[in-house]
Order: C-alpha cells, then structure tokens, then sequence
C-alpha cells in the first residue's frame, strides 16, 4: 500500500496538482482591475490616480504582459479647444497603456516588462519592474514600495486586481 500511495503523490506532483492547493495563486491569465491607489508610508490613501471607480486590466499569457487603465469619469469633450488639444490633455492624465514581453519571478512576486508599445513615447524601450502578491483571492500590483512621489511625499501606487479569466495552460 505505501508503494501506491507514493506512486500517486509522485504522479500527482509530477502533473504539477497538489491536493487543497488546486488554482493556486499565479500572475499569469486575465485580471480586472477594482482600484487604483496611491499610499503613504503609514497605509493610508494619499491620492486615486483614475478616480473612485478606473476601469482596467492586466494580461499575463504566453511570456506576454498588457496593462491598461482609465478613469471611468472622463468628461465629454466640449468648448472651444480644439477636440485633439482635449483628447491630448485627457489621455496624459487620464488613461495608461503599456505592453510587451514580460519575465515573471513567481516565487518572489515580480515580473519585468521590456515595454514595446505605450501611451507614452519615453516608456518604449524601458524595462518596468512590478511587485505582486495574492490576498484573498485578490491580486496586488505595483511598483516598488514608496518609489513614487506626490510633491515632496513618498507614495506606493497599489492595484488591486480580481482574476478576469484564467490562466493558459
């Protein structure tokens, strides 16, 4: 009997499925995004880059990553500017978009993306770190831990994701 049991926990590991742990956690597949938020040091939201209510997402599949994300209140463009003036002026403030091939370190919660295309010319041809982390069934993205600034102050840009699809096989 001991020989069938370990017989079929080395097939089970060898399938890469372990009982009670049947989806674990991982980047790869398709997350939508729920907020975005910028945090101080102590925790607390310092600002909401898109707003209460960013619409987004994130795709990770085949060595591939794909972020987008905009602010679900962008007003309609009206007045006397020009609409290119407005869509320009919108789109630097209101929208993200980056994509290119990713390398994912599961085990330590980062994936670099060697950006091939984004919204903004000078984010082509750079290499973007980000750190995750799973919580309840929850994903958290972002950058490295008080990297970024709001004036003077450090802050964290912290996405919190649900998974949207799931990850290819």
């Amino acid at each position: 009997m001991k020989t069938l049991a370990r017989f079929t926990l080395a097939f089970v590991v060898a399938l890469g499925v372990v009982p009670g742990v049947a989806g674990a956690d991982t980047i790869q597949g398709r997350w939508k995004l729920l907020a975005a938020e910028d945090l101080r040091a102590d925790g607390s939201v310092a600002r909401l880059p898109w707003g209460k209510h960013p619409v987004g997402s994130i795709i990770v599949e085949g060595g591939s990553c794909y972020v987008q994300i905009m602010s679900s209140d962008v007003p309609s463009f009206t007045g006397t500017t020009a609409v290119g003036q407005q869509m320009k002026t919108s789109q630097q403030s209101n929208y993200i978009a980056y994509t290119g091939p990713c390398t994912i370190d599961e085990a330590a919660g980062k994936v670099v993306l060697k950006v091939e295309a984004a919204w903004r010319p000078d984010y082509v041809g750079t290499e973007q770190t980000r750190y995750f982390r799973f919580e309840n069934g929850r994903m958290f993205f972002g950058v490295a831990p008080n990297s970024m600034r709001i004036g003077n102050e450090p802050v964290t840009r912290r996405l919190t994701l649900e998974r949207a699809g799931p990850p290819e096989p």
